[in-house]
């Protein structure tokens, strides 16, 4: 098979469709913030969805949930949440190179921020 200048360029041109980069780019919060809430927790989120954030209730598997928001590769992620939550979607965000940037315990709920690592 013939490799032509042509055919080379295609190819270059598909990878980033081939391995989703396509959909990150077209990602809403890719570079933004997001903040992740816990609906049970009283005026979690309603505070700061009024005020234009882009809130999300944490839903189902919590898992599952943060490796769908980081799938959208925003520069932060601040959230108030349960402590266990807290955790679980740190670690996850740990392995996609995210640190926590902030915490703040407020009894049972934990204020927290997580930064994309440079």
């Amino acid at each position: 098979m013939r490799i032509t200048r042509r055919t080379l360029l295609a190819g270059a041109a598909a990878i980033p469709a081939a391995i989703g980069l396509d959909r990150l780019a077209a990602s809403p919060l890719m570079g933004g913030t997001v903040f992740l809430y816990d609906p049970a927790l009283p005026d979690a989120g309603q505070r700061r969805a009024a005020a234009g954030w882009q809130a999300r209730a944490i839903e189902g598997d919590r898992i599952r949930f943060a490796r769908e928001v980081i799938a959208l590769a925003p520069a932060r992620i601040e959230g108030f949440t349960r402590q266990a939550d807290a955790l679980l979607i740190e670690e996850v965000a740990a392995e996609a190179g995210y640190r926590r940037a902030q915490t703040k315990v407020e009894g049972p709920a934990i204020d927290w921020v997580l930064e994309r690592r440079l």
